[in-house]
Formats: structure tokens, sequence, C-alpha cells
């Protein structure tokens, strides 16, 4: 079994594991491996909340880290964060992790439905038990639904083409299907990138990944005790301007029109960003684990409430 890699792990631990930080929620645990990394860079006792909304994630996750008893497993999507985190009796924590991957044991698994590669049902959930599969939406969303999704979550430029052979083939219930579809309507030179593209489309849409994105940024400042850090991993543009957007905007110190020659606003800034360029795997960590070579990663620190 070929387990799954951590991406930018020893930039986790250094921007978390310091200043005695003991807490911390790993809000997408998949294979555990930044769980890991943590515990065996840690000098002194610490508990991580690891969340997934993959049962069979969590599954293997626990079977992996089982010499560990400092894990509190929790499945959920982390979009209710704040949720999941006071059914345990905790408000406040150390360090946040969110790496916005996939984990290799989810892309390998044909009955997924989530690689292009393989023939399975179309399904991609994480949570296999709830919401709609990716068969749904193809067979079910008009063609603007469908030329918007693939264009919003992927900035592919033949979505409307795509959406239009797959409004006149379907229905279509397998990734082999939609793959052979995607293979006659796209430009030869890029197929391999549009079959990527759509997919990802396909799969963002049906976790809601992104709006889920959208709720845990605020959640994860809330939740982080002053002077606690964040570190969120994208793999592609619409996830990491989420991050770099929010980022800027907390980090802010002054609103006010520039023509005023003070300020008066009052602006507090409520987070120090500590990646003022985004941090991505260098070339050996490319080599080792080509899946990396997407990832980026933003980290920020909560400022004290009585700063300044």
């Amino acid at each position: 079994m070929i387990l799954h890699q951590p991406v930018l792990s020893s930039v986790v631990v250094k921007y978390l594991l310091s200043d005695g930080r003991k807490t911390f929620i790993d809000c997408t645990l998949g294979g555990g491996g930044h769980t890991i990394a943590l515990l065996q860079a840690a000098e002194y006792p610490i508990h991580i909340y690891g969340i997934d909304m993959d049962n069979e994630a969590l599954k293997h996750a626990k079977e992996r880290l089982t010499a560990y008893s400092c894990i509190t497993y929790i499945q959920g999507n982390f979009a209710n964060l704040d949720y999941l985190m006071a059914k345990h009796g905790i408000d406040e924590v150390d360090g946040i992790i969110s790496d916005f991957g996939q984990s290799y044991d989810q892309i390998e698994d044909s009955q997924r439905g989530f690689a292009f590669k393989y023939d399975g049902p179309l399904d991609m959930r994480y949570n296999a038990q709830e919401g709609p599969t990716a068969a749904d939406i193809i067979n079910e969303y008009t063609k603007q639904e469908l030329t918007s999704l693939i264009y919003r979550n992927s900035q592919e430029r033949q979505a409307s083409k795509i959406a239009a052979a797959i409004v006149k083939e379907r229905p279509l219930y397998t990734t082999g299907q939609l793959a052979d579809l995607i293979r006659r309507s796209s430009h030869r030179s890029f197929v391999e990138k549009t079959l990527a593209r759509v997919f990802m489309a396909l799969r963002v849409e049906v976790n809601s990944e992104l709006k889920a994105i959208d709720k845990l940024l605020p959640i994860s400042l809330r939740l982080l005790k002053s002077g606690g850090r964040a570190v969120f991993i994208s793999y592609d543009s619409n996830q990491d301007s989420r991050v770099k957007n929010f980022l800027k905007m907390k980090s802010r110190e002054c609103e006010c029109p520039p023509r005023l020659p003070v300020c008066v606003c009052g602006l507090k800034p409520e987070l120090k960003i500590l990646t003022r360029r985004v941090v991505k795997p260098d070339l050996f960590e490319i080599k080792e684990n080509p899946r990396s070579s997407s990832a980026r990663l933003r980290a920020a620190e909560k400022i004290p409430l009585n700063n300044g």
C-alpha cells in the first residue's frame, strides 16, 4: 500500500510547533500525514483533533495512527468546524492546519469516482452517505448550469463545448463514459489538462468545497487563541485566492481613504501574516511527490486582543 505523503510537512511543523503550542486541529486529517509530522516533531505532549468528511479516511487514519493516544477523531465537514469542536467542549486551540488537497487513497479508489484514469461510478462525494453524486449533477443540470460550474471551478475555456456534449449524450453514469466524452470533445493538445479540470470542477461542486473554505476561514480565526497560528495549503487559484484575500483583509491596519493625513477608522488587525510570499514545495519534494507541485502554503498568527 502506498501511503499518502503530506505536502510541505516541515513547513507546517515550523509554523505550528513553537512557543509551547499544545492543542491543534487537523481540519483535513486524510491519511494523517501532517498529524504524524506534528506528533513526531513535538518535544512535549500535544493533542490533535483530526477531522475528515470521509469515514473511510478516518478508518484508515485510525489504523495508521494506532500508536498515538493523543488524537480525537471527528467525522464531519470543516465548514462546521465551530459546531464540531463545541460538541467536544473545545472553544479555542493553539494551531490549525487545513490541507485542501485529496488523499492518495481517495484518488486511487476507482469506486469513489475521483479519477478519470479509472472506470467507476460517477460519485466523487467525500461523505458517501449524503448529498448528490457527480452523476446526479451531470444528468440533471442544464447546459448553462454545467457550463457555469465547469468554468467557475476550473477556468476551463472549453466549458460550454463540453457542457453541450454532456447534455447531448447523457445519461452518463461512469467516469469512463465522461472521460471518453471529454476526449472526443476537447482539443487534442490539451485533453489531459481538460480532463483534470472538468473532473476537479465536478468534485468541487459535489462537495461544495469553495463554500466550505469560505466558512472555514473566519471560524478558524475565532477558534485560535491569541498567538495561535493557522496554516492553509491550497492547490488551485480558487482556493489560494480565498485564503490570500482573507488573510490580507484580517491583517489590515487601516481602511481610511488615502487622502486622510491620519487614521480615523480605528481598525485593529486581527492577524499577522507569517508568509509574506506564498510557500511552494522545492524541487526535491516535487521529485519525491509529484502531486505536491501545485501546493501553495500560507500561514498567519492571531494577534492578541490588547495589541497596540
